[in-house]
């Protein structure tokens, strides 16, 4: 038996890892999907002054309340800036790290500084114009959710994720990660890039640690949402590491 603490992405919630839970269950593994503050079913709670600290602290909450210990941490795109703090405060809870389509930040960096790294000028001018101007335009600092299809994600997903997915404070985009290095002591690294979507900033990612002591790097082809379009077959992957 495993732990796995499965962190969603941006206007997600925990509940885009419906299905990739119970394949996990069913094969006795413990598993969490905690929600950030402000997205899923803790929507209530939004507000422009939601940070990624906020959600850091969210995901250590559920770690340190639950008492888990030897967790393998898997991280869903922005949840990837999630994992990355969490590591650095509890790397002593930690077995293993997963990077699901997600951001590897450095000290420092925070998501929207990634995407000028990760993508050609334009792209990354008009994800950071559409992130920034949704929100002045609503004149609530949060960010409306990018399209299901921009991703890629199977028509017949793209209601449900459409629907669950919520607006996000801007300031979890834009707060760097601080990081004290504690999370190197995490040895095992497992980056999956989602190979059916374009233009996506997640293939500098994956091309950036690959060959790198610790980490391995695994494609899927599918869309960016891989919980959702390969669930099955990411708890299979997932399993691995048990």
């Amino acid at each position: 038996m495993a732990t796995f603490v499965l962190v969603h992405g941006a206007w997600h919630g925990g509940w885009c890892y419906r299905d990739t839970a119970r394949a996990l269950r069913a094969a006795g593994h413990d598993v969490f999907t905690p929600t950030h503050t402000g997205v899923g079913e803790r929507a209530h709670q939004a507000g422009e002054n939601i940070t990624l600290e906020t959600h850091i602290r969210d995901v250590c909450g559920c770690i340190e309340a639950e008492e888990l210990s030897n967790v393998i941490l898997c991280g869903h795109s922005y949840g990837g800036m999630v994992i990355t703090g969490v590591a650095d405060r509890l790397a002593e809870r930690i077995q293993s790290l997963v990077y699901l389509d997600a951001f590897v930040p450095e000290h420092g960096q925070s998501l929207n500084s990634l995407l000028p790294l990760a993508l050609v000028p334009e792209v990354s001018a008009a994800f950071l114009g559409a992130f920034r101007g949704s929100a002045l335009e609503a004149h609530c600092g949060r960010t409306a959710p990018i399209p299901a299809e921009a991703f890629n994600i199977k028509p017949e997903n793209r209601a449900w994720v459409e629907r669950r997915c919520v607006p996000q404070a801007l300031a979890t985009f834009e707060m760097p990660v601080l990081l004290t290095g504690a999370g190197a002591a995490v040895k095992e690294r497992l980056y999956i890039l989602a190979d059916g979507w374009d233009p996506s900033p997640f293939r500098y990612f994956a091309a950036k640690v690959a060959g790198q002591p610790g980490w391995r790097v695994h494609k899927m082809p599918c869309s960016h949402d891989v919980m959702v379009d390969m669930p099955a077959e990411l708890a299979q992957e997932l399993m691995k590491l048990a």
